[in-house]
């Protein structure tokens, strides 16, 4: 788009006149304007007891009959300009209505929640802010964008979700999530403290060799395969390579990777038989390392200081 239509679709939008919101933003003794020339009316009082600016606001005197911001009244309510969309401005203030806990707003991605979330600091909306940075966690984000999710919690300091986040990137290796732009919003420290948590727990999965007797490995081979020879991948190789994989993506999803498994029976000569049957034993035998494994990570502290 170049600058010409970018200046006609702006003015376009300042120059429409404005329209309102609908319910359930059509009552109140407010109006809030967006920029794009949407009014919310809303409620003063849960405004004020929402956000600190606007009791602030609504503290100071209110201009007269004969002031130019008089003229600022639709309906006589009076207006107060707002920077943000509606989109925005409409999930905003339903997390400031009094029921917002039972009847939650829809956040449909990343991108709903960081415009939302800056407003919220704008208006220094604190509680809003808390509750919007607790829904991040849901798998709906932490399962598509681990790493926004991680640094909007850590930016926001809020230490269970940033904990859920930095164990979720565990089943990762250090090096693979992708820089995301909400990492600029936290410290150098702060990123430095994820990937040394992340070591922490990838050298504490050495653990795991005083466990074998209690958890032995699942077989690679069968007695077609042994027929053939002296299988090629000793049991401390097999058990060497299960801790390396897990000292890389301290998770027990590094040992459901279709790529690792295949290896693996690669290495061990496996007939056809035993690799169809790999992934299946493997998928078992996570489910038994979860509980050890997890034990594990539960020691490993995250040193973020979270005060603010």
């Amino acid at each position: 788009m170049d600058t010409c239509t970018a200046l006609d679709k702006y003015t376009s939008i300042e120059d429409e006149l404005p329209v309102d919101a609908g319910a359930p933003f059509d009552r109140g003794d407010i109006i809030l304007r967006t920029a794009d020339n949407v009014d919310f009316h809303f409620h003063k009082l849960l405004l004020s007891l929402a956000s600190s600016f606007f009791s602030n606001m609504f503290s100071l005197p209110q201009p007269g009959s004969l002031d130019d911001a008089a003229d600022r009244t639709k309906h006589g309510l009076p207006i107060i300009p707002v920077t943000e969309k509606s989109v925005v401005l409409r999930k905003l203030l339903s997390f400031c209505s009094p029921v917002y806990d039972t009847d939650v707003p829809v956040l449909e991605n990343l991108d709903i929640v960081m415009f939302v979330l800056d407003a919220a600091d704008k208006y220094d909306m604190k509680r809003v802010g808390i509750f919007i940075v607790r829904m991040i966690t849901a798998p709906r984000f932490l399962e598509k964008e681990p790493m926004r999710v991680f640094a909007i919690a850590c930016r926001y300091r809020s230490e269970p979700e940033t904990l859920v986040a930095a164990r979720y990137m565990l089943r990762f290796a250090v090096w693979e999530p992708a820089y995301v732009s909400e990492l600029d919003f936290i410290s150098g420290s702060d990123f430095q403290r994820l990937v040394k948590y992340h070591a922490s727990c990838g050298q504490a999965m050495t653990q795991l060799t005083r466990l074998w007797s209690t958890y032995p490995l699942p077989s690679l081979d069968c007695k077609f395969c042994r027929k053939k020879g002296v299988s090629r991948l000793s049991l401390k190789e097999y058990q060497d390579s299960v801790i390396e994989a897990l000292r890389i993506r301290p998770s027990v999803e590094s040992l459901l990777n279709p790529e690792w498994i295949d290896s693996m029976v690669k290495r061990a000569g496996s007939c056809i038989g035993c690799r169809e049957r790999a992934p299946r034993m493997f998928a078992e035998y996570a489910k038994e390392l979860v509980f050890p494994i997890m034990a594990i990570i539960l020691e490993i502290r995250l040193d973020i200081d979270f005060r603010r």
